[in-house]
């Protein structure tokens, strides 16, 4: 009982109320909250700290690279589909959800062409975006009349979301005073110099400021454990530096009204270079050629809401069976033969495929109503049997 107290006490409270409770040294506490914040909050969230366990879940059960990066894992994803007799269409802008007597027939894309479903459609976008911009009004209110203003109004993003910077070097970046070991990068790079640092990196962007005079960031030199992403003696480097997606003051200006121009992203990259060459003194002679995406980038790339990666933020309440709302949780949406999956459902972000698998399974039952049902009786039969029998 005390241990499911203390899990409950632990899914409520902030990171960093939880990592102060077992940590002292702030050596280990600010990479702590750093991890904790992936999540897309500060530290002094309440109800993401079990972020702060993520530390432990890349120990066990481990994190796993594909090689040739995650490109490789996409080019596996598409081979398979196309051995099972599928067609993968891309630069395909789907502009609209197509509904009959509510219930989805297929999508027309931006040129007008229209895909005819056999037995579904599956959305991997965000619930707000396919609900609210890719379907017609009076389909979502006949289906259900309240579910465009809970996705307006409930859901929620706090205009978190990063700046990437991508580099080509000449060099491993060395971290001289550090005791330097190539090894020591097959993992990742956190710069987080304390926790009030990590908390300044991620409550700056929810009210539109970028933190980048002491930035905080996230790096790794994928090359080091596997070299066959650069030409040989090379590597490749990219930075993670959280940043506000609508910079405050801005509003209307940049690219899609958000304030970023390619002149802002550039000096707050080289200021993000700055403080990672504090600690790497080779870097900035080591590169080669950079590319540097805006949170604005991000989000018309993505196609993600607010630039979130995420599709909405990862806070407790926006998690489990209320992920992304309650009605929408179970993969199904209240438009018969539409379903939901991605970032913005169970269990959330990150490369898991955990969204993908509960989906297609949820599909797959309701194609196979009458033999889940004889499946279900069987088991039920089987546990009764094995009661009356003693059999545990």
């Amino acid at each position: 009982m005390d241990q499911s107290l203390d899990m409950l006490h632990m899914m409520l409270t902030s990171p960093e109320d939880h990592i102060n409770e077992w940590f002292d040294s702030e050596f280990l506490k600010a990479p702590l909250a750093r991890l904790a914040s992936e999540l897309g909050a500060p530290p002094s969230q309440k109800t993401i700290a079990i972020g702060g366990m993520m530390m432990s879940m890349r120990h066990n059960p481990g994190m796993a690279r594909p090689r040739g990066g995650t490109g490789a894992l996409i080019q596996a994803l598409l081979n398979l589909v196309k051995h099972e007799g599928g067609v993968v269409l891309t630069d395909q802008h789907v502009s609209q959800v197509l509904v009959d007597d509510g219930r989805a027939v297929g999508v027309r894309v931006a040129n007008g062409t229209e895909y005819r479903a056999k037995q579904a459609v599956i959305s991997n976008i965000d619930a707000k975006r396919l609900f609210l911009q890719c379907m017609n009004a009076a389909d979502v209110d006949a289906a259900d009349s309240k579910l465009r203003d809970r996705l307006e109004r409930r859901i929620v993003n706090n205009n978190e979301t990063i700046l990437k910077i991508d580099c080509a070097l000449s060099e491993v970046p060395r971290f001289e005073h550090h005791h330097h070991q190539d090894s020591n990068l097959i993992g990742s790079v956190l710069i987080a110099d304390s926790v009030r640092h990590v908390e300044i990196a991620h409550s700056h962007p929810t009210a539109g400021d970028i933190p980048d005079s002491d930035p905080s960031m996230y790096a790794v030199v994928p090359t080091v454990l596997d070299p066959s992403m650069a030409p040989d003696g090379k590597h490749t480097l990219w930075i993670e530096f959280f940043a506000p997606y609508q910079i405050a003051g801005a509003e209307g200006t940049g690219l899609n009204g958000t304030g970023w121009t390619d002149d802002l992203k550039n000096k707050v990259a080289d200021r993000v270079i700055d403080k990672l060459a504090d600690y790497a003194p080779n870097l900035k002679n080591s590169i080669i050629a950079r590319r540097v995406e805006s949170p604005a980038e991000l989000g018309e790339r993505l196609g993600a809401y607010k630039g979130n990666y995420y599709h909405i933020d990862m806070t407790l309440d926006q998690m489990i069976f209320m992920r992304p709302l309650p009605e929408l949780a179970n993969y199904k949406t209240p438009i018969q033969g539409l379903y939901l999956t991605g970032a913005g459902t169970h269990p959330g972000g990150s490369i898991s495929g955990m969204p993908g698998r509960n989906c297609a399974r949820v599909f797959l039952s309701s194609q196979r109503p009458i033999a889940q049902a004889v499946n279900k009786f069987k088991d039920s039969f089987a546990a009764v049997t094995r009661s009356m029998l003693g059999i545990v």
